[in-house]
């Protein structure tokens, strides 16, 4: 069975896929990656996490995609003239305490909650995936250990280094008969090490390695009757996955940072339905772009990210995404 999924990504913080069949016949079984994933949402100076206390950030991101692509990363036939349009708001509170364990490492926990706003438009000779409007996204929260910078002879960071163990709860709006929704319905682990190196002044590079594992949907959503195997879908499972947001810049005047900002993410593991392997289902996308940052003040910052995907396989393919990200502390 040929299989494609569409994945409009949403910050990369709400990915929805889809599995459709490239022939014709009955669909194959709908499977989504969670709506909470963070693909490309975070960039330059990651590592970094302001003065100690309660922060505040704001995410802005705007995407569109006008194709969906199969497991050899072609077009899918299946589809006339997709339009998928994404907008995400994200508030973000973030915190670490001044008190240090081990000799420079600080609890905190973080909480991210989207609203996510879908708009799909097909034409009119091909498949139709049902978006479910505006709404709660899921909510991603979980503790972290912030590191002290380390810093050279001179007194400059060099390096400094944050891990986390999030959780995305299935908290967002949907309706199992919509195809494209807010929310996800299942819940999955998140946890990542994010890290900024700076080499040189004015020089920074910066990574954030995640790993995501997805627990069953036992609700799984379609705008049209699923059959596996000849069995009706009871529940579907998205495979686990490996990606990382990377990015490097130079300051360009005092406070003012530009580079390119990016992510490649792969899927590792098939997705199952039924309990059963879902064969060609795994995806991979690499999305880059420009971007710039602006240190406002200690305790205030302003990112902007474009990106474009390419070398996409098994989901929708982002033409362009743009982000304002906007952090302050109380």
């Amino acid at each position: 069975m040929s299989l494609t999924k569409s994945l409009p990504a949403c910050l990369a913080l709400c990915v929805v896929t889809l599995a459709v069949n490239a022939a014709d016949g009955p669909p194959p079984p709908s499977v989504s990656q969670p709506s909470g994933i963070n693909l490309g949402g975070t960039s330059f100076f990651d590592g970094f996490a302001g003065p100690p206390g309660l922060s505040h950030l704001t995410y802005l991101k705007f995407s569109t995609a006008r194709s969906i692509r199969d497991n050899g990363g072609k077009d899918s036939s299946s589809f006339d003239n997709p339009k998928i349009n994404v907008i995400t708001l994200i508030n973000q509170l973030s915190y670490y305490s001044p008190d240090t364990i081990g000799g420079g490492a600080h609890l905190g926990w973080s909480l991210l909650v989207p609203i996510v706003s879908l708009d799909g438009d097909f034409g009119d000779n091909g498949a139709k995936l049902q978006d479910n409007g505006t709404g709660l996204g899921d909510i991603t929260v979980g503790p972290q250990i912030q590191f002290d910078p380390i810093v050279n002879a001179q007194g400059r960071p060099v390096f400094v280094q944050r891990v986390a163990f999030d959780v995305i709860l299935p908290t967002g709006k949907y309706d199992k008969h919509k195809d494209l929704n807010p929310g996800s319905n299942f819940s999955s682990l998140n946890p990542y090490w994010a890290a900024t190196w700076m080499p040189a002044p004015r020089w920074e590079v910066s990574w954030r390695l995640q790993y995501l594992y997805n627990f069953k949907n036992d609700d799984p959503a379609s705008s049209s009757a699923q059959q596996f195997n000849g069995q009706a879908v009871r529940d579907t499972q998205a495979g686990q996955s490996v990606w990382s947001n990377f990015t490097t810049s130079y300051e360009v005047f005092p406070n003012v940072s530009m580079g390119i900002n990016g992510y490649y993410f792969r899927q590792v593991s098939d997705d199952a339905v039924n309990g059963s392997r879902l064969k060609d289902s795994r995806e991979k996308v690499l999305g880059i772009g420009p971007g710039l940052f602006w240190k406002i003040s200690e305790g205030q910052g302003f990112w902007l990210n474009t990106y474009k995907e390419t070398g996409v396989e098994n989901r929708s393919q982002t033409d362009y995404a743009v982000q304002v990200r906007y952090a302050h502390k109380f």
